[in-house]
């Protein structure tokens, strides 16, 4: 399906940007939290240049393929606690998680106790302000971020998920925009570096341009 394809791309390179934001520390220690199964932690860690790293996650089939491939993996609900020390880690990564949060303020303060001084924080997540999602809104439909406990989507005839059972499948609870993103790390006491968008209609290009409208939202920030 077309949207689906386009979707797709739009998360390649929203990927490519996570990485973009890696500096190489060779002995830093990181953590990948929400890894899902490792692949993009490896790909991390390979640009980081570190030995380990370190990924958190609940979901028994993605723990079971993240051990197999070798990360240091602690399974733990990101909504409780991180099961770490105060400054910990040097750099923490965070992937598509964010929305999943009924305490997204919470899981950020977390992240600030785990990192050391001058540690940096790369989260990547849903921007609720994208041009998708304000069109899906202005049709009085429900925006292509949004999603629900029970089906995935309810009120989108464009959604490849519209009605679209899905009783396990943890649902996006809380969607920022540009300046809440920003304003959610500042208040928590981090300096923003970098945000960067992408996935843009009518091309992803323009996401360089104005990422505050883009699909996806990548915040670089130091402790």
């Amino acid at each position: 399906m077309l949207l689906i394809d386009i979707f797709k791309k739009w998360e390649e390179n929203r990927n490519k940007q996570i990485l973009s934001l890696l500096d190489y520390i060779p002995d830093a220690k990181v953590v990948d939290l929400g890894c899902g199964n490792g692949e993009f932690s490896l790909k991390a860690r390979e640009q980081i240049g570190c030995k380990e790293i370190y990924g958190v996650e609940i979901w028994d089939d993605a723990v079971k393929k993240a051990k197999e491939k070798g990360l240091t993996l602690i399974e733990s609900d990101l909504s409780d606690e991180l099961p770490f020390e105060d400054e910990f880690f040097d750099i923490v990564i965070s992937n598509q998680v964010l929305e999943h949060l009924q305490y997204p303020i919470q899981f950020i303060k977390e992240i600030k106790r785990i990192l050391k001084n001058e540690g940096v924080a790369v989260i990547s997540t849903e921007n609720l302000s994208s041009w998708d999602n304000i069109a899906a809104l202005v049709f009085g439909w429900t925006p292509f971020s949004v999603e629900f406990d029970g089906f995935r989507k309810i009120g989108n005839p464009m959604s490849p998920h519209n009605n679209e059972t899905s009783e396990n499948y943890p649902p996006h609870m809380r969607i920022f925009a540009y300046r809440g993103l920003k304003g959610a790390f500042e208040q928590v006491g981090f300096e923003v570096l970098d945000i960067k968008g992408s996935g843009y209609i009518p091309f992803n290009f323009i996401s360089s341009i104005d990422p505050r409208h883009c699909r996806f939202l990548t915040v670089k920030v130091r402790k």
